[in-house]
């Protein structure tokens, strides 16, 4: 098997690399982005091209060359870069013309034009099935009554909040709610809502009601509880739509840090 992987920023490129190839005789084509995709790609990949976010006819010719026809995109790309006005006109302009500036649509768009070029992409946990969080307490740490009534709440809130179309995260604290995510991420959002609130948050990151699993899967990993340490002290994450990376060192690493980590089902 070939297999395109469209890596994004950080470490799920690299671990859903080390992955597929564990996992199956799989050649890895990697298509990496300048200024977002981790450089250490180039040691797991079996080819690696380097293209700007917005060269889509870059990408295409990549994949032609190649003659590689299953591809997958891992990773995000920072909103920010989509953003910038010096990059609205000739790829965004075109692929905006009639869709809104939410992320995901952006990325979806460049899904449906590359698959009307014959390409097909696969699911971005296709490799990842055994990292997805599972359902009740993945780590040893007691919740107290209080932090209980806030996952709730939270639950409830995430999974109404899911349906808007926005973020993935909710900060709740005493059965009031912090922050929600918007443009910064989960990890400034914990931020935010800890200069806002102080510590012993909750914090619940559900996927959105209708993710397209071909990109843009929630993520956590070991670098997370560096933000999570002294400011959260129970991490809620849907169950089977949110993926732990390193996830046996990442639950030990919690529970070291007093946080709890729990897998829970979207109320609908």
């Amino acid at each position: 098997m070939r297999l395109a992987v469209l890596a994004g920023n950080r470490f799920l490129p690299l671990e859903f690399i080390k992955r597929a190839k564990e996992k199956e005789n799989v050649e890895i084509i990697a298509i990496a982005f300048k200024r977002e995709t981790n450089p250490l790609i180039k040691r797991l990949a079996d080819k690696t091209y380097w293209i700007e976010v917005t060269d889509l006819e870059g990408l295409m010719n990549i994949l032609k060359k190649e003659k590689v026809k299953d591809c997958v995109m891992v990773g995000q790309i920072t909103p920010r870069r989509i953003f910038k006005k010096e990059k609205e006109e000739g790829f965004i302009k075109e692929l905006m013309k009639d869709i809104d500036w939410r992320p995901h649509s952006i990325f979806r768009r460049i899904i449906e034009l590359l698959e009307e070029e014959g390409f097909h992409f696969l699911d971005s946990t296709v490799f990842m099935q055994d990292c997805l969080a599972e359902e009740g307490m993945m780590n040893n740490v007691e919740l107290e009554k209080e932090t209980e009534e806030d996952i709730q709440l939270g639950v409830k809130i995430a999974s109404y909040f899911s349906e808007l179309d926005v973020g993935q995260t909710i900060v709740v604290k005493k059965r009031a709610v912090v922050a929600c995510e918007a443009l910064e991420g989960t990890d400034n959002t914990i931020r935010r809502a800890y200069r806002l609130a102080g510590s012993n948050l909750v914090v619940v990151k559900f996927a959105k009601r209708d993710q397209d699993l071909r990109f843009d899967v929630p993520v956590v990993g070991v670098k997370t509880i560096r933000v999570l340490r002294r400011r959260v002290k129970a991490l809620v994450l849907e169950k089977k739509k949110v993926i732990i990376l390193e996830k046996n060192k990442f639950l030990r690493e919690a529970e070291k840090g007093g946080i709890a980590v729990i897998g829970r089902e979207r109320i609908n």
